[in-house]
């Protein structure tokens, strides 16, 4: 009982980007059935120009070749590369952005018979990525922009389909930058294979003599320096 409390609860006021998400609140894949009426939701259709990979690998979605952006949850987004692939035409139910071009699906159907839903209406969750690596120096101009769930801008599609994932932060401050069109250099750790490349950037700059660093915002904030007063105190413990 209180797991679908919980659950819930989630469906209700779970909106969010960068979360993990409970796999017994919402599972997916060919021969899953949501509980909920899908069908009633407005139907999208279009042709697959991408996936949007993830810098960690796997993908979080798909890119129409009109330039809309298609969220799904984490467990769709695993089935993607069997449902579909680029340059095949993609139906599915969901929401759409007010005035981005944004798609939140909750199911989404292949030309090959091969379909994938949501069991539960949850958000799209994946978890914030922490990636190690050599950097991946990517350049070229912006082709689209992307948004997280909320509609917050959280980095661009390449015209040559390299994904740069910019901290929500960091791309309000450079929005100037990440304009379709506008060339952009960017560094950072990530992933480059079969599905696609994309990194997480912690540098950007419109050429490679005008590079500024990115900050992770989920980092956890500096501490006293070595050798000060504070160094040696952990802030939690003297609280107690």
């Amino acid at each position: 009982m209180m797991r679908q409390f919980f659950c819930f609860t989630a469906i209700v006021f779970g909106v969010a980007c960068g979360f993990t998400i409970n796999p017994a609140c919402a599972a997916t894949g060919a021969g899953s059935l949501s509980v909920y009426d899908l069908s009633v939701l407005p139907a999208f259709s279009g042709i697959v120009s991408q996936y949007i990979p993830s810098p960690s690998g796997g993908v979080t979605g798909i890119l129409l070749d009109n330039g809309t952006e298609v969220l799904v949850s984490p467990d769709v987004a695993w089935s993607l590369p069997k449902i579909v692939k680029p340059g095949e035409k993609v139906t599915g139910t969901g929401l759409r952005g007010k005035t981005l071009p944004l798609i939140r699906a909750f199911a989404i159907s292949g030309p090959h018979g091969r379909s994938a839903e949501d069991t539960g209406i949850t958000m799209p969750q994946h978890s914030p990525e922490m990636i190690t690596g050599p950097d991946i120096v990517v350049h070229g101009p912006v082709w689209v922009r992307l948004y997280d769930i909320q509609g917050t801008l959280c980095g661009v599609v390449l015209k040559d389909h390299t994904v740069v994932k910019i901290p929500p932060g960091a791309a309000a401050r450079i929005a100037s930058w990440l304009t379709p069109g506008a060339i952009i250099f960017a560094a950072g750790p990530g992933t480059s294979g079969e599905l696609g490349v994309s990194i997480n950037a912690h540098e950007i700059g419109p050429d490679s003599q005008k590079l500024i660093s990115l900050a992770a915002e989920d980092a956890p904030p500096p501490g006293p320096p070595p050798g000060s007063p504070g160094y040696d105190i952990i802030s939690a413990a003297e609280a107690h």
